[in-house]
């Protein structure tokens, strides 16, 4: 199952006058859980703002979004997220408004965009765990559509064994340690590329943790 918990914790603080008003509003709403009601009190906001960009704008279609998003309201609330990425000033603000992009895209079944997105975040912010669970957990799925090995290369007992190994890092989200481990593996036994699929993966995610400055 993909992270989600993380959604919540993503509603923006809005301070201010008439329009960041409503948006507290409807944080308190989403709290309880009302989200057809939380929908209301953001474009309540959003109608009382005259700036349709900066931080507030782009808070309140956010978080119009995720409770269009609790409401399974897909399409309403990815066009929410697209108006917040619009708005967004800051990348702590980018990387919120994409983690929830990537998270509607994944439940709409457009892999594809939700890995891009989720690459995005983890460009931005490499220590995000969340996305880099839900990074991970796509391109699994992905990699379970064709075949995990090379359709003309038998792994050898030691390639097998060493995939195992990969794949416990990996569960640690040791990334960079597991390719490197499966690198060096292909040195030493050339069934190892058996397990392409799997190498490339997390060559791309590692390449990802390297960013981090």
């Amino acid at each position: 199952m993909m992270a989600r918990a993380a959604l919540i914790l993503l509603l923006f603080g809005l301070f201010g006058d008439t329009g960041p008003e409503q948006g507290r509003e409807g944080n308190a709403l989403f709290e309880q859980e009302k989200y057809a009601a939380a929908a209301a009190a953001y474009r309540a906001g959003l109608d009382a703002l005259a700036d349709t960009t900066g931080a507030v704008y782009a808070g309140l279609q956010n978080n119009l979004g995720l409770a269009l998003h609790r409401q399974d309201r897909l399409d309403a609330a990815r066009a929410a997220f697209r108006q917040a990425r619009r708005a967004a000033t800051t990348d702590a603000e980018r990387v919120r408004i994409l983690f929830n992009t990537a998270n509607v895209a994944a439940e709409m079944g457009d892999r594809a965009v939700a890995l891009q997105h989720y690459k995005r975040v983890l460009l931005l912010n490499p220590k995000h765990e969340a996305a880099r669970f839900n990074y991970e957990y796509l391109k699994r799925q992905s990699d379970d559509g064709s075949p995990s090995t090379s359709p003309n290369v038998e792994p050898s007992l030691f390639a097998r064994r060493l995939k195992k190994r990969g794949e416990t890092l990996v569960a640690r989200t040791q990334y960079t340690t597991a390719a490197a481990l499966m690198k060096d593996g292909m040195r030493k036994d050339s069934t190892v590329k058996a397990y392409r699929g799997f190498i490339k993966r997390i060559e791309e995610i590692a390449q990802i943790a390297r960013s981090d400055p």
